[in-house]
């Protein structure tokens, strides 16, 4: 027999008051948003694979609870930044702690309040001599030699080391959600073997709206193998691009930030396996007055470039701002984006510009003919979180 999915709710807490292990021999996956401490002995939990779990029940149920050999997805909700990683480790485990069936795993950190270095050494009171620095706190090296995908919130972190424990990991999705501070610390070589990343950065202090973009930038220019890209940001500063983007390989790419339609091209016309485009809010910048020079309302007369940007992008869906009023500058930024981007078969634009954009289509197929191709859709909001991988 094989046990489905169980999950321990609120109602039932006093019921499992302490969870014994050791009814649950055969139970595969488990999930315990309250409840108290587990029980377990070396045999019971031989077949738990999946664990969603609180730290507070963690840390409250000693060590060894459920071996780290036998876990394949593993999501730890509400964590402090130094919680223990004690509750996997066998009696054995002195230097190193390995996960070795493990594929998934999340942390969802319960504050994203500032954590040093120093912050780490003293939460263990070690020196920098005699341990390895982790997310979380122990003593030994924790090593994930099948994790696959990744999934880190509310990052406390300003220190690169707490990343370094994932070096080595066969890691090809990412997502990583927290203030811009922390989220900049990530390991760029984690880059190398990723085929999705997801990054999100909140709440950028006003000193420091200017570095989000200059993070990006950074990202954009380290050789990667990339092909889906999430980059997300919340403050209202314009995206910049670097001279050489690495990212070859990336087919679809969703940006959820500030973006000039200059910009966005320059990044576009920079990455030739692109077919796939989102752009969440797109703003001219000073040097797209001379486009809207060119323009009569609503839309003008753009003149396309004599080389297109892109012919490989076959999807554009582009969500802006401006409330239930189309916006000029939008609507020409958008007409020009699309004119510079021929191998659109599929537009999708918000409800508002909708039948601007269909007008313009019609008024200039006949001297560019690419537009006569395209199906237009509209849609009343795109979702902001990302698709690429749920742990479960």
């Amino acid at each position: 027999m094989v046990c489905a999915p169980w999950n321990v709710s609120a109602a039932f807490r006093q019921l499992a008051s302490p969870l014994s292990l050791a009814y649950l021999k055969q139970l595969h996956m488990l999930t315990i948003p309250l409840a108290a401490p587990l029980l377990s002995d070396s045999q019971t939990a031989s077949s738990l694979t999946t664990l969603h779990i609180h730290a507070h029940i963690l840390a409250a149920s000693g060590p060894g609870i459920v071996p780290a050999q036998q876990l394949q997805v593993l999501r730890v909700h509400d964590a402090p930044a130094f919680f223990s990683w004690e509750a996997f480790a066998s009696t054995g485990d002195s230097d190193q702690l390995e996960f070795a069936s493990l594929t998934a795993l999340g942390i969802d950190f319960a504050s994203d309040n500032v954590v040093t270095t120093a912050d780490f050494y003293s939460s263990i009171n070690r020196t920098k001599s005699s341990v390895h620095v982790t997310m979380g706190r122990d003593r030994r090296r924790v090593v994930f030699p099948k994790l696959h995908s990744l999934s880190v919130s509310k990052v406390p972190y300003t220190y690169a080391e707490a990343w370094r424990m994932f070096i080595g990991a066969p890691v090809r999705r990412l997502a990583v959600a927290g203030p811009y501070a922390h989220v900049r610390y990530v390991d760029t070589r984690l880059l190398r073997t990723l085929d999705s990343l997801d990054v999100h950065t909140v709440g950028a202090e006003k000193s420091s709206h200017g570095r989000f973009t200059s993070f990006v930038k950074m990202l954009l220019g380290e050789d990667s193998n990339v092909t889906c890209a999430w980059l997300r940001h919340s403050e209202a500063f314009p995206l910049s691009v670097p001279e050489t983007v690495r990212w070859s390989q990336l087919t679809e790419l969703c940006l959820a930030a500030y973006v000039p339609a200059l910009a966005l091209l320059l990044l576009v016309g920079q990455l030739p396996s692109l077919h796939r485009l989102v752009v969440q809010r797109i703003a001219g910048d000073a040097c797209e007055e001379e486009i809207d020079g060119k323009m009569c309302a609503p839309w003008g007369n753009i003149t396309a470039p004599a080389v297109p940007v892109s012919t490989s992008v076959r999807e554009l869906q582009m969500h802006m701002g401006g409330g239930p009023t189309a916006r000029i500058p939008t609507l020409q930024a958008m007409c020009y984006v699309l004119l510079c981007l021929p191998g659109v078969r599929r537009l999708a634009v918000k409800q508002v510009y909708c039948d601007y954009v269909r007008d313009f289509i019609r008024s200039s197929a006949q001297s560019h003919p690419a537009l006569a191709n395209i199906e237009l859709v509209h849609h009343v909001f795109i979702a902001a979180k990302s698709p690429m991988f749920v742990l479960d």
